[in-house]
């Protein structure tokens, strides 16, 4: 049965709060959760909502068209009872709904979200009925933008709430922000490659170099705490890219620290890989 508009539209802008919502709680020491959460949260601060806006004006700059065949497929479904999956392509798909808000149509937003649609939607906070048709009828106005931003500071900090007491619920955080990572900086190096014979790299670097900044940061930091993923081993694996990515984005080439184009091609094809790990088409 399809959901509501209301719902669908809840779905649209949710992100990471879900995630809380979708594994049983496993206890764990809180004082320990909170330290990992309070630190992360000193790399992440830069990476509001506004800042995502501000990533947002730069691929304007670039002249960034929305490309719908290079984000997750609607014929992505995650794996029935694998939370972990879940919580990376949430990041992906958190990511891919982004553009397509900002860039595309609402029904291309819509199917973007779908994977997001699969998470309860329960204890979430709540939008009123006249934000909802805000939504509705002018998904692209600057009303609408700020709604988008308020709520996802509200959710983020329910998110964070849930992770800084809960171990589970932080190694969720700890995937969706790797998943995040990932699709953006595919998109982003894709863009830059095609981009590299005209004048409009820079505000994609910049782009680029927020990343790396920010969740590049988060990731290092969540991996040396070892909840970057559900089990040792993946933690380990997802560590060891993060390092080769990061390292890709600020080599000296020469050329203010930024990665080169055969840099960028091993970004691309290293990300590409890694998406297609988590890429699982639907059942017939």
């Amino acid at each position: 049965m399809r959901s509501s508009l209301p719902s669908r539209l809840l779905a649209l802008l949710c992100g990471v709060a879900c995630l809380s919502l979708l594994g049983q709680a496993i206890a764990a020491p809180a004082p320990e959760t909170q330290r990992i959460v309070a630190a992360l949260l000193e790399v992440l601060d830069g990476d509001s909502p506004a800042q995502a806006l501000r990533d947002i004006a730069h691929y304007r700059e670039a002249g960034f068209v929305y490309q719908p065949a290079l984000a997750v497929s609607d014929e992505t479904c995650p794996t029935e009872g694998d939370s972990d999956q879940r919580a990376v392509l949430s990041g992906m798909v958190t990511a891919d709904r982004t553009f397509a808000f900002f860039f595309g149509k609402p029904e291309d937003a819509l199917r973007e979200n779908r994977l997001l649609q699969t998470f309860r939607l329960d204890n979430l906070p709540s939008l009123s009925r006249e934000e909802v048709q805000v939504l509705r009828k002018a998904p692209q106005s600057a009303r609408a933008r700020t709604i988008a931003e308020t709520y996802r500071k509200r959710e983020y900090a329910a998110f964070v709430h849930a992770a800084s007491r809960d171990a589970a619920t932080l190694r969720l955080l700890g995937a969706h922000i790797y998943g995040v990572y990932i699709e953006r900086l595919y998109m982003t190096s894709i863009m830059v490659l095609a981009a590299a014979e005209s004048d409009q790299l820079e505000p994609l670097y910049q782009v680029h170099q927020s990343l790396a900044a920010h969740h590049g940061r988060a990731l290092a930091q969540l991996a040396d705490e070892g909840v970057l993923a559900g089990t040792p081993e993946e933690n380990r694996r997802r560590e060891a890219l993060v390092d080769r990515l990061q390292a890709l984005l600020g080599a000296d080439n020469g050329d203010k620290g930024r990665p080169s184009l055969d840099g960028l091609r091993q970004i691309v094809s290293l990300t590409q890989e890694e998406r297609g790990i988590y890429l699982t088409p639907c059942p017939l």
